[in-house]
Formats: structure tokens, C-alpha cells, sequence
């Protein structure tokens, strides 16, 4: 057995490629399927316009910085006011305004009520649309779905 290999599974630690695209806020894929194992959605939101504490009562939780170890420890420590317990990232240049997302997640079954709700509000905006009635047009070559 390659010796890479061999280490490589004792730590069973995955290894991300240093140079290799990567997004600011994208977790490794095996992280990504931990979250899923354990039931779990992961999503960022800014901290702006109460939109955390709109989260956090919709049912989301912040993630703990164990389960989010790909970040970095930037995502972890950096600028926390408590050290260790959030994991987020500033996501705005420059030095007037900064804005922080908080990495937060969510119960799988209350995540796929929420998007059937917002499926159910599209679905109604298509109808409409196609039919030509209230915020739609009766013209010719209107949007059909």
C-alpha cells in the first residue's frame, strides 16, 4: 500500500488541495455529507437586518466549529466576540461597512417544509403567469412553464 495512502487513512483526515478552486464559504465535500448524515442542512446568513435571529427562530442553531474545520481557522477564531463557539467569515471588502455570516443549520425535515412552502408560492406566481391572470400578462409569446 502507498504510504500517502496509508497515512491518509489512519488520520482519516480528508485532504483538500491547496491550490484547487475553492469558494470563501464552502465547506469540504466530506463535511458537506457529515452534515447530511446527522440530518442537517447547512446555510450562511449575514448578520445584517435581523436576519440571524429570523433564523435562529425559524429553527436554526449555529454549527459548532468541529463540524466546519475546512473553513479554517479564520472561519473559527477570527473576530468572534465569544472565541470558539460560531463559525463565520466577513463577507465585505473594505474598512467602512463589515458584514459577518454566521454558518448555521437546520433539521432536514423543517428545511424541506420550508422550501415545499416556497415551491407552493411558486407554483401559484407560475399559474398565474400562465394563465394570464393577477401579475401576469394575456399577450402573445407569454411565459408558459
Amino acid at each position: 500500500m502507498d504510504i500517502r495512502r496509508k497515512e491518509r487513512q489512519e488520520a482519516k483526515v480528508e485532504r483538500i488541495p491547496f491550490g484547487g478552486l475553492r469558494l470563501k464559504l464552502q465547506l469540504s465535500d466530506a463535511e458537506f455529507r457529515k452534515f447530511k448524515e446527522r440530518g442537517m442542512v447547512p446555510h450562511w446568513f449575514n448578520d445584517q437586518d435581523g436576519r440571524v435571529e429570523q433564523a435562529q427562530a425559524a429553527g436554526y442553531t449555529f454549527v459548532r466549529p468541529e463540524h466546519a474545520r475546512s473553513l479554517g481557522h479564520n472561519a473559527i477564531h477570527e473576530g468572534n466576540t465569544d472565541v470558539g463557539s460560531k463559525v463565520s467569515k466577513i463577507v465585505t471588502k473594505g474598512k467602512d461597512l463589515v458584514m459577518r455570516a454566521y454558518l448555521m443549520e437546520i433539521k432536514k425535515e423543517f428545511y424541506d417544509e420550508d422550501q415545499a412552502a416556497k415551491q407552493a408560492i411558486n407554483d401559484k406566481v407560475d399559474e398565474a403567469l400562465a394563465l394570464g391572470g393577477k401579475g401576469g400578462a394575456d399577450v402573445e409569446h407569454a411565459y408558459r412553464p
